[in-house]
């Protein structure tokens, strides 16, 4: 065969070859700047959940704080066996019994690790809080189904409903405040007892929700970290 016949058979071969490897370089540089791209979506939707979680653990740990200041305020008044007024008696009761839920907020997270990308994160720290922040939610949220037994245990109680003016039910089940006895207050055992325990009941409450917040806060700062990257 002719020598210029082979150059340009080696030629063309080097163009076929190049032309190849262009080909599968263009399209690992798309997928890899798809999947930066899907990453970063991901890290920006994670960042406003948790920013919303934020906003809820921080509107959880002010009722709570409310509730357990309540509940010593009331205490105080019994035990000293002063004249409350009912407004406030009322509030307070309120703020002791009730208690801001606070609901988390996964759907980003699922969504990360549905998408197989949450290998893709550089960030090993972020993945280590997150994974732990999902798994353990519920454990650290058994203060609050401790709150709820409590209020199923003492709505059912015909001594704390009266005192508390709640025998009364309205809509959806909730308790309407009637007329409050609280002059008798002092005097029953059961229901300066059942302050106390709702009291330590919101305690647990907001040690949680300190918790949650923290864990939160931390999270938050990792994610505009990575995503300040």
């Amino acid at each position: 065969m002719d020598r210029p016949v082979l150059i340009r058979m080696f030629s063309e071969g080097l163009l076929i070859v190049a032309s190849i490897l262009l080909a599968l370089s263009a399209d690992a540089w798309m997928d890899s700047r798809n999947q930066t791209a899907q990453l970063e979506s991901h890290v920006a939707a994670l960042g406003r959940d948790f920013d919303t979680m934020l906003e809820r653990v921080n509107a959880s740990n002010n009722a709570a704080d409310r509730g357990v200041d309540a509940g010593r305020q009331l205490s105080i008044f019994m035990q000293e066996g002063s004249e409350i007024d009912s407004e406030l008696a009322r509030e307070l009761l309120w703020h002791l019994v009730f208690y801001e839920v606070f609901t988390a907020s996964p759907g980003a997270y699922q969504a990360l690790v549905a998408s197989g990308n949450l290998e893709l994160l550089q960030n090993d720290r972020l993945k280590i809080e997150l994974a732990d922040f999902f798994g353990s939610f519920e454990d650290v949220r058994a203060s609050e189904k401790l709150l709820l037994e409590t209020q199923i245990a003492f709505f059912s109680s015909n001594t704390f409903s009266q005192l508390a003016g709640w025998h009364r039910m309205g809509q959806a089940g909730i308790p309407v405040a009637g007329d409050f006895p609280v002059d008798q207050w002092s005097g029953s055992d059961e229901f300066m007892s059942a302050v106390g325990i709702y009291t330590v009941r919101q305690a647990d409450v907001l040690e949680d929700y300190k918790y949650l917040k923290n864990r939160i806060q931390s999270i938050v700062a990792i994610i505009a970290s990575e995503a300040s990257n």
